[in-house]
């Protein structure tokens, strides 16, 4: 079996927002709303975020509210 095959299939994720961490990155929001990689940042930088080391976190119950509350991402 390939090795890359196995690894790139395990790094696609299709569990919904609420079953993701509390604390989630640009890929969890690439994999749950299907938008490529700089919008993925664009929203993360546009919320309300930390930084872990040299990764960019959002809380998840901040892309719920504003999804609730503007019905779209930043």
């Amino acid at each position: 079996m390939d090795g890359r095959t196995t690894r790139a299939a395990s790094l696609r994720d299709n569990s919904p927002l609420a079953d993701r961490p509390e604390w989630i990155g640009p890929r969890d929001l690439m994999e749950v709303f299907g938008i490529g990689r700089t919008k993925a940042f664009t929203v993360c930088q546009s919320l309300p975020h930390i930084y872990i080391g040299r990764e960019i976190r959002v809380n998840k119950k901040t892309v719920a509210k504003e999804l609730i509350e503007k019905g779209r991402l930043p």
